[in-house]
C-alpha cells in the first residue's frame, strides 16, 4: 500500500511537468538576430585578415632571411676558392716562370699585353664549352705551377725552364654568365690542369656583374725603392701607406702581382632591382709584391 502511494505521487510530478499551462512550455527560445550574425561574421573576418596579414609578412621576412643566409654561404665558398687560387698565383716553385708568349699560347688571347709579368690577367678569349659569358664583366685567370708536378721536382730540376709547360701550367677562371643547363647568370670557376679545362662550376647564383680592382701597396715605379712608404717626420712616427689601388685593370709597371686582390659581386636576389646586393671579396697573394726595408720585393 505504501509502495502503490509513492508511484502514485511520482505521476502527479510527471503530469505537473508536462503541464500545457505551464510558463515553462509556454516561453519562447530565442536566437542570434541577423544583425549579431552580421557584426560577429565582421568582426571574425578582421581577425583574421589580421592574423594572415601577420603570417604572411612573417613567412616573406623569414624567406628573405633565408635567401640571404644561403647567398651568403654561396660567397663565402666562392672567397675560399678565390683566396686558394689567390695564394697559389705567380708560384712556380724553383723553376723559371713562364714568359708572356708562353702563357699566350697556352691561355688563347690572355697574355696579350708584353709587359705583363703577374701571371695575372683579365682578359680571356678562349670558349669554355657549355659557358657563355655575360658581356660588360670581367673575368679573371690566375696561372700557377701544377701542384703535382711541384711535388716531383728535386733541386737539380731548379732554375730551369718548365718542360712541356701546357701540362704544367694551372689556371683557374672565374667568370659571370650562363650555361646550355641554366639560363640565370652567375659566377662560375673553371680549372684548367692537364692541358684541358674543366667544367664550368657555379659558385654564386644570380650574380649580374663582377668587377675586380688591384692593390699594389704604394708604390707606383718599377724596382724603385724611394717610392717605398717611407716613415713620417717626428719621433716615432708610423710608416705612410698610401694605397696604389687600380680598378679594372692591372698596374704593368710591376714585375709581380698585387698584394690585394678585391672581388665586387652585384646579387640580383629578386626581380626588383632595389633587392641588388653587392658582396666584397678581398683576397691576399702570398706572390704579391711588396716594399720591406725600403726595397721592393
Amino acid at each position: 500500500m505504501k509502495k502503490s502511494y509513492h508511484v502514485q505521487i511520482n505521476q502527479d510530478n510527471l503530469d505537473s511537468k508536462f503541464d500545457l499551462n505551464s510558463p515553462v512550455i509556454l516561453h519562447k527560445q530565442r536566437g542570434f538576430s541577423l544583425v549579431e550574425i552580421m557584426v560577429a561574421s565582421t568582426i571574425s573576418i578582421i581577425i583574421l585578415l589580421a592574423a594572415s596579414s601577420t603570417f604572411l609578412t612573417t613567412y616573406k621576412l623569414k624567406e628573405q632571411v633565408k635567401t640571404r643566409i644561403n647567398y651568403e654561404q654561396d660567397v663565402r665558398n666562392a672567397a675560399n676558392l678565390l683566396r686558394s687560387d689567390a695564394r697559389q698565383l705567380g708560384n712556380f716553385s724553383c723553376k723559371n716562370p713562364p714568359t708572356t708568349n708562353n702563357l699566350n699560347n697556352i691561355f688563347n688571347g690572355s697574355f696579350t699585353d708584353t709587359n705583363n709579368k703577374q701571371f695575372l690577367s683579365t682578359t680571356f678569349t678562349d670558349r669554355i664549352v657549355g659557358f657563355n659569358p655575360t658581356s660588360g664583366n670581367q673575368p679573371l685567370i690566375m696561372t700557377y705551377i701544377n701542384e703535382q708536378y711541384a711535388s716531383t721536382l728535386v733541386s737539380t730540376d731548379c732554375n730551369s725552364d718548365i718542360p712541356n709547360a701546357i701540362n704544367r701550367v694551372d689556371a683557374a677562371v672565374y667568370m659571370v654568365g650562363t650555361t646550355t643547363s641554366d639560363t640565370v647568370p652567375g659566377l662560375y670557376r673553371v680549372n684548367y690542369s692537364g692541358g684541358r679545362w674543366s667544367a664550368p662550376q657555379l659558385l654564386v647564383s644570380n650574380v649580374s656583374n663582377i668587377q675586380y680592382s688591384f692593390d699594389y701597396d704604394g708604390h707606383s715605379e718599377k724596382h724603385a725603392s724611394t717610392k717605398c712608404p717611407q716613415p713620417l717626420a717626428g719621433v716615432g712616427s708610423s710608416v705612410q701607406i698610401v694605397d696604389n689601388i687600380k680598378k679594372n685593370s692591372l698596374d704593368f709597371n710591376f714585375d709581380k702581382p698585387p698584394v690585394l686582390i678585391k672581388a665586387t659581386l652585384t646579387i640580383k636576389q629578386s626581380q626588383a632591382n632595389v633587392d641588388n646586393v653587392n658582396y666584397v671579396i678581398n683576397a691576399m697573394v702570398r706572390q704579391g709584391e711588396v716594399c720591406i726595408n725600403n726595397q721592393v720585393k
